[in-house]
């Protein structure tokens, strides 16, 4: 039986998770949606950023270390909730973070350049380092910048 204290405790170890590619939380950036328990095991759903993820299994991998780094369990179950992630499914720590690491705003539909705030942008590509990011450059102050590409509009 999982005790309360290690419920909290399974709870903090995953929202402290980070992405594999961008240095945010799971839970800030909208992708850890529910922990659920049960006599001797844990489930925890997640909502990837793009439907095909790369970084699902690493993902996974996280979560599962972080909650046998909490308590012991018999078992840990990821189960992926397969709807469209969107800018606005991240918290507002997490745009602060994304903003402050120079990532385009989440939850706008303006584009805007994170360092010097214009709306004077131009897209580089349809991909930035990785499926889930679009590149940018600010005209008016040069800088570069991603955009995380959302699994659907909004």
């Amino acid at each position: 039986m999982i005790t309360e204290g290690e419920r909290q405790a399974i709870r903090d170890h995953v929202n402290h998770v980070e992405d594999p590619e961008v240095p945010i939380t799971l839970t800030n950036l909208g992708v850890v949606r529910e922990i659920q328990f049960g006599d001797d095991e844990v489930v925890v759903t997640l909502r990837p950023t793009r439907l095909a993820c790369p970084a699902r299994e690493e993902m996974a991998r996280r979560v599962r270390l972080a909650v046998a780094e909490a308590a012991p369990v018999k078992d840990v179950e990821i189960r992926w909730e397969m709807a469209a992630w969107r800018g606005t499914d991240v918290s507002a720590a997490g745009t602060k973070v994304l903003l402050d690491i120079g990532y385009a705003h989440p939850h706008l539909t303006r584009l805007l350049c994170p360092f010097c705030g214009a709306d004077d942008v131009r897209a580089e590509g349809d991909y930035g380092g990785s499926v889930c990011k679009k590149p940018y450059t600010c005209r008016a102050c040069g800088s570069g910048f991603d955009k995380l590409k959302s699994s659907s509009p909004g």
